[in-house]
């Protein structure tokens, strides 16, 4: 157990780090402050959660707020349900405290004291953040099943790099949101920084908490879907590749996921049955760009397009499909069909996938999402791309 003066130690900070405002997710956010909801907050490593905390924490009252990070080294030898409990007797009781607690998957069993403590009707507000999907697992789900709040934090949206850097869109478009990634100035320290985040996602978010027998099989599948972003394969196939059983690849997969570096886009249709046979394999999209950049042997701007408009529409709480048979559409959400090309002249398969597709689905609208100017023709919207990015 911790002495009380290393508790405070790790616990209190006088002054947080100045950072840039993420306005739209703090406002959201500090919506929700003055009720009784655990928040949480969650996304991949270095996206900028942490920073979101302090700007949440400088609207609260000093003596009575309280963050601690339990991926601090220092907490290591500690991680327990008593480690948590020691947390609560530093508030004043007669007055409303709030804990930020990052990382706090880190803690066996932190579902059912946050449920206990939060059922008692103690005076306290929980904000708990994580870098992995499973933060939100079923446990956690049916733990606190209309206890919680959730809020997805990604890397800037195109709004967002603009208000913190006055690079042009092109340094978005290869580098991607990583706030300091962002935020450095210099290529190849971006290049680096990017690269060292997959080396500690793969490290700390997969290896350190999953048993994997041979961690170079998930690394090899890591930098596969980091270098082929919008790729569309099987859990058979990526098996074949891989040289393990279909399960084990399956549960690869679902591991990459967790940890917000891919997300999946699965095949639109309105049966269910069709949507999940073996055919109709889900594409797999990157959180960032820059992933992609500091991956790949040679840069493809279609795909560094399409990604890119993948994870905004993702961002945008859209549920995004795809739909293929002879042709191909990128994107299906909300009654609308998008193609994106990079191409300065439309190449016609844009066109005729459109056409394949509403002999069996009318009524959509069809956008395509391009380099060029907005303009509308034949039922079709052209839509640049930094127009598109636009929408928040």
């Amino acid at each position: 157990m911790l002495t009380q003066e290393e508790l405070q130690e790790v616990v209190y900070k006088r002054e947080y780090p100045k950072s840039l405002p993420r306005d739209r997710y703090v406002k959201k956010i500090s919506d929700w402050m003055s009720r009784k909801e655990i928040i949480v907050i969650k996304g991949i490593r270095r996206c900028g959660k942490t920073y979101i905390m302090y700007q949440l924490i400088k609207k609260l009252p000093k003596e009575n707020t309280f963050y601690i990070n339990f991926d601090d080294f220092r907490l290591d030898k500690h991680l327990s349900i008593e480690l948590l409990e020691q947390l609560l007797k530093l508030r004043d009781k007669n007055k409303k405290a709030y804990y930020f607690l990052d990382e706090v998957q880190r803690i066996e069993g932190f579902e059912k004291w946050l449920r206990t403590y939060y059922d008692q009707e103690i005076n306290v507000k929980f904000v708990i953040g994580g870098s992995n999907i499973s933060l939100l697992s079923p446990i956690l789900g049916a733990v606190l099943t209309g206890r919680h709040i959730t809020f997805e934090i990604s890397p800037l949206s195109y709004s967002e790099f603009k208000d913190f850097s006055k690079d042009p869109f092109e340094a978005y478009l290869n580098y991607g949101g990583f706030p300091e990634v962002v935020l450095e100035p210099d290529l190849d320290k971006k290049k680096d920084m990017l690269r060292q985040y997959i080396i500690d996602i793969v490290a700390r978010d997969i290896i350190g908490l999953k048993n994997i027998e041979n961690p170079r099989q998930i690394q090899a599948l890591v930098n596969f879907f980091l270098a082929n972003p919008g790729i569309r394969i099987s859990a058979n196939k990526l098996a074949s590749q891989l040289g393990v059983h279909k399960d084990t690849a399956q549960k690869y997969i679902s591991y990459v996921i967790d940890t917000f570096l891919i997300f999946e886009v699965p095949y639109f249709s309105y049966s269910a049955k069709t949507k999940y046979i073996g055919a109709r394999a889900s594409k797999f999209y990157l959180v960032d760009n820059g992933l992609f950049t500091v991956s790949s042997i040679k840069l493809n701007k279609g795909m560094l397009y399409e990604n890119i408009i993948a994870k905004h529409l993702k961002k945008m709480g859209k549920e995004v499909m795809y739909w293929a048979d002879k042709s191909e559409i990128d994107f299906i959400f909300e009654k609308t069909a998008l193609q994106v090309t990079s191409a300065a002249n439309i190449p016609k398969r844009e066109i005729s996938a459109f056409e394949d597709f509403s002999k069996t689905y009318s009524g959509f609208t069809k956008i395509i999402v391009y380099a060029d100017e907005i303009k509308e023709e034949n039922g079709i919207k052209f839509i640049p791309i930094k127009q598109f990015l636009k929408q928040d």
